[in-house]
């Protein structure tokens, strides 16, 4: 059963990637970078976490329209939560909303998200619930 979760989640749809870039390397052909990683000493909490959440978005979204293993994307979240100061992505809402949101522009099906719910939540029905969340609240394809 992991295999097929494997290997629907490392399935994709060719679609063109807007506003984000993955550099190749040879420990992360994965590496994140984005213009608004950087924040401001203005920047409130919120905003904050609304540039890491829109920062999850577009990295899941380019994930997921190019390819890979689990473990790849699930360091590729550290690398993008490191550079927020979120110290633990995966206790952080903004995370699954975001991951959420990135899934449905990436235009994944319902089941594919049934997927990628089962293998981010781990049985955490909050987290499953989040990454529903940013999936209803994005205007995509599906």
């Amino acid at each position: 059963m992991r295999a097929i979760a494997s290997l629907l989640l490392g399935s994709s749809l060719v679609l063109l990637l807007g506003g984000c870039s993955i550099s190749e390397s040879s420990s992360n052909p994965f590496e994140w970078s984005s213009d608004s990683t950087g924040s401001s000493s203005g920047s409130s909490s919120r905003n904050r976490g609304e540039e890491y959440r829109n920062d999850v978005r577009q990295y899941t979204q380019a994930y997921v329209q190019s390819g890979g293993d689990f473990d790849t994307f699930t360091h590729g979240l550290s690398g993008i939560a490191s550079k927020h100061g979120v110290s633990n992505w995966e206790s952080d809402d903004n995370t699954y909303v975001g991951i959420g949101q990135g899934l449905k522009q990436a235009g994944v099906t319902t089941m594919q998200l049934d997927v990628w719910k089962t293998n981010l939540s781990k049985g955490d029905a909050k987290k499953a619930a989040a990454i529903q969340k940013g999936y209803d609240s994005v205007q995509g394809p599906n």
